[in-house]
């Protein structure tokens, strides 16, 4: 992993948002390995707001 990829993963993906209504989505997806906690990051990450708000 190079600095730049480290930063990215560093930077964005500890936390993020999302909405009541996409709570279980995230977590039964994470429950079963179906979803990585990275790719939800990456989707808030890609919401104007910062905020994971479901398929």
């Amino acid at each position: 992993m190079d600095d730049e990829d480290h930063e990215q993963l560093t930077e964005y993906g500890r936390e993020f948002r999302t909405i009541p209504a996409s709570v279980h989505d995230v977590h039964a997806n994470l429950s079963i390995g179906n979803l990585g906690f990275e790719e939800y990051a990456a989707w808030a990450r890609a919401d104007p707001e910062g905020i994971y708000r479901s398929f």
